[in-house]
């Protein structure tokens, strides 16, 4: 690997759910792509004096708050850069192309439509992706599921992993559909675990599907256009998800939980080190409540997944 290049990257915010975009230069490295701004980390800086200097000297604005989103290590073949990526939350001054460069606030929404160097798409991963990531958990009958699923997606939920891996084929599949129709309802995503799930997609309008650990190492085509995760326990897997195009993982156990009583588990400071290698979106799973949220996204994560947190909690809201 080439000399590791440390950079400090904004995603900054308006608060309006737009992120600033800037053009890289014709004649620079990865030239006429849209970035995320930033630069070098000098000797002696911390991450944070760095990306205000630099986003002073690009922007013309100083940074008042920022928050990790995510860390990428990338080779391009002539140079291996570290992206360390924070979204800056509150800053002084008006942005403005100080050396030429063209700026764009884009919605969220919107940011796949723009072409970025190739470092820069787990970025734009990270940012559509939200903090939280709910695994449906038991429920009596369809009555019950529907009710269940509903107080999760009025109290904020808005990514849903329906896994049931206790009901038939016929049961699952009409779960799905009354699960995409509650998820549209309420604006979220739908992610199907099944072991057929990839063909369920012709039959039910989910956004994507989840894969088991087993089934990652599979080389079946994942259809492009859909969103898709996989379930991870160690580096060589989260790897394998990064190259193969997840959009994110999950990762666990990181804390002890119920159903695996007496298990090992990876703890923050395993977790920390694998995450730092995935240079992919990681949810925290395993033991994980709401109040471990703030944690997991100062550990690098994207955020948590759970069952318990939010499954079957009436009157529970949410701070999106």
């Amino acid at each position: 690997m080439h000399k590791l290049i440390h950079v400090a990257v904004g995603a900054i915010a308006d608060g309006n759910g737009n992120i600033l975009l800037a053009k890289r230069p014709e004649h620079a490295h990865q030239g006429g792509l849209w970035e995320f701004p930033g630069g070098k980390v000098e000797p002696g800086e911390t991450l944070l004096q760095a990306l205000d200097r630099e986003l002073y000297e690009e922007l013309d604005i100083r940074v008042l708050g920022a928050e990790p989103v995510i860390e990428i290590i990338h080779d391009y073949g002539d140079k291996t850069v570290w992206l360390d990526v924070h979204r800056v939350t509150a800053f002084n001054g008006e942005p403005l192309g100080k050396e030429g460069q063209p700026l764009k606030w884009v919605p969220v929404a919107e940011l796949s439509r723009y072409q970025f160097p190739a470092a820069n798409y787990p970025i734009v991963n990270a940012l559509t992706l939200p903090n939280r990531l709910l695994i449906t958990g038991d429920f009596s009958d369809a009555e019950d599921f529907g009710r269940k699923l509903t107080q999760a997606l009025r109290a904020g939920i808005s990514l849903v992993q329906l896994r049931a891996h206790q009901r038939n084929d016929q049961n699952y599949l009409e779960l799905a559909k009354h699960a995409a129709d509650l998820c549209a309802k309420y604006r979220a995503k739908l992610v199907l675990n099944r072991h057929n799930s990839i063909d369920l997609l012709k039959q039910i309008p989910a956004n994507g599907v989840h894969l088991t650990s087993a089934q990652l190492q599979d080389p079946v085509e994942i259809p492009k256009g859909i969103l898709w995760g996989a379930s991870c326990h160690n580096v060589s897997q989260l790897q394998l998800a990064a190259e193969r195009g997840a959009h994110y993982t999950t990762l666990s156990p990181v804390k002890p939980t119920l159903s695996h009583a007496g298990s090992p588990v990876l703890g923050w400071d395993d977790f920390v080190q694998q995450v730092k290698k995935a240079a992919i979106p990681v949810y925290a799973l395993g033991g994980m409540t709401e109040a471990d949220l703030p944690i997991a996204k100062q550990k690098g994560a994207q955020g948590i997944a759970a069952i318990s947190a939010w499954w079957g909690k009436g009157g529970l809201t949410l701070d999106i």
